[in-house]
């Protein structure tokens, strides 16, 4: 069974208000992130180095500049890790006010 590299971009500010003003998300969301899949996996990768991205705001059509940090682990592909990563994914769109969380993976094979 092959292994999967499972990738989360979580935001460092909350959307824009309807002045455009962003609020630093709070570290205990990070934490409680962090926890929720080292649990589950034994342990979890966070990478604090900015990826600098950016979206088109679906509701006022302006572009949004976005930064965000990234979680990782190393799972086996089985039905109950995808479904907990499914789970997660809603959770954390709810946790960080987003209306998605871009999450990912990609299959990983060992030397």
């Amino acid at each position: 069974m092959p292994d999967l590299k499972v990738e989360v971009l979580l935001p460092l500010y909350y959307n824009p208000d309807s002045k455009r003003k962003r609020i630093k998300i709070e570290g205990s969301k990070y934490s409680k992130t962090y926890d929720d899949i080292s649990n589950k996996f034994g342990g979890c990768t966070m990478d604090n180095s900015p990826l600098v991205g950016g979206w088109l705001d679906p509701k006022t059509k302006k572009p949004v500049k976005d930064i965000s940090k990234t979680y990782w682990v190393i799972c086996k592909k089985t039905k109950t890790n995808i479904q907990f990563f499914k789970k997660l994914k809603k959770n954390l769109e709810a946790r960080f006010m987003q209306e998605e969380i871009m999450m990912y993976y990609i299959q990983v094979h060992r030397f």
